[in-house]
């Protein structure tokens, strides 16, 4: 069953907000799912920069079907962002029509007969977009901050950027000049905080602190005095610490969290920096947001297990709600060891 017209509008409509920023140069495909109850959804996205479209179209369609392959998948739909003098272009001469047909080829080739592929010049209002298989099938885009997933991703907190590269700007480490002068109090608290954890009310007072640092930074509030900078960098960096705090009550506490940690990352160096993102990467993965995820793990340390887990996650679109009961439970129980009293061996 092939999209409507309007669903398919809707859909190009709705990138944005799907993926966080709106794209250009890239491809986009989308699956549309069949659940138990008979009802449809949005399933796994992949973007593909169209540079690496061209002459890698068989390894751009492996990893969605690594994706998808073994989902009810109903139908896929690819949308084609590029700029085009509209008045010049016409079904024959959309932009790298050889390079779509292949891909449409390749996706048969796995099982995705149910296939529709678009081009639209860029994701805004007005815009036209044109099948590339049928000819007659065209819209025009309405506003995207108007269609129910942008509603929906503001609701949840998230945040649509004008470009990826927008996105990518909000990890500007500060100057290094104040960094460097930081450096040295933040490994500083990091060989305290490693004793900490060692002591059931040393472990109640720091954690204390961090949670009231996430209630602050839900209203916005973050930490500006060196010393809070530095203790909190090192209990967010301090693998046990860490865990514990990762089960926070909702999406608004998660996302404060994530903006939390995001400012003592821009304070910090490696390899604390690097500890830091991947907790960024793990609240935004949680939120639903997978790529404010995959830029914060460009920015971590790849040494780590928990990065790579989260890599892996990201890589086969498994959704947040498989894992988001394993990630609290065992923070839940981090909390536990770390404020559980040591028995006292009796005389």
């Amino acid at each position: 069953m092939s999209l409507t017209l309007a669903s398919t509008t809707a859909v190009v409509a709705s990138i944005p907000a799907l993926i966080g920023f709106v794209p250009d140069d890239s491809l986009m495909l989308i699956t549309t799912l069949t659940n138990d109850d008979g009802t449809v959804t949005t399933g796994p996205l992949t973007r593909i920069d169209l540079t690496h479209l061209t002459g890698h179209a068989d390894d751009c369609v492996r990893q969605f079907n690594r994706q998808c392959g073994d989902l009810p998948v109903l139908c896929v739909t690819g949308i084609l962002v590029r700029t085009v003098d509209e008045d010049a272009t016409s079904d024959d001469t959309l932009p790298l029509r050889a390079e779509v047909d292949t891909v449409v080829k390749l996706l048969a080739g796995h099982g995705f007969t149910d296939v529709d592929l678009v081009h639209v010049p860029a994701i805004t209002e007005g815009a036209r977009w044109r099948s590339y298989l049928e000819a007659d099938r065209s819209g025009v885009l309405p506003d995207p901050a108007t269609t129910a997933a942008a509603a929906a991703a503001v609701a949840a907190g998230h945040t649509i950027a004008a470009s990826r590269d927008d996105l990518a700007a909000r990890f500007t480490p500060a100057p290094e000049q104040l960094r460097a002068r930081l450096q040295p109090r933040i490994t500083d608290a990091v060989e305290r905080a490693v004793i900490d954890q060692h002591g059931h009310l040393a472990a109640h007072a720091r954690l204390a602190r961090a949670d009231a640092a996430i209630r602050a930074a839900t209203h916005g509030n973050l930490p500006a005095d060196d010393a809070a900078i530095a203790d909190l960098a090192a209990t967010f960096a301090t693998l046990p610490f860490r865990d514990a705090l990762l089960a926070v009550p909702d999406h608004t506490a998660r996302s404060a969290a994530g903006n939390l940690v995001l400012h003592l990352w821009r304070h910090s160096c490696d390899p604390i920096a690097g500890q830091l993102a991947t907790v960024i990467a793990v609240h935004a993965y949680l939120r639903g947001d997978g790529t404010g995820a995959r830029i914060a793990l460009e920015n971590a340390d790849p040494e780590q297990p928990m990065t790579a887990l989260l890599s892996t996650l990201l890589h086969h679109a498994v959704p947040p709600s498989k894992i988001h009961h394993v990630i609290h439970n065992a923070s839940a129980d981090a909390r536990r060891t770390l404020l559980s009293e040591p028995a006292v061996d009796q005389a």
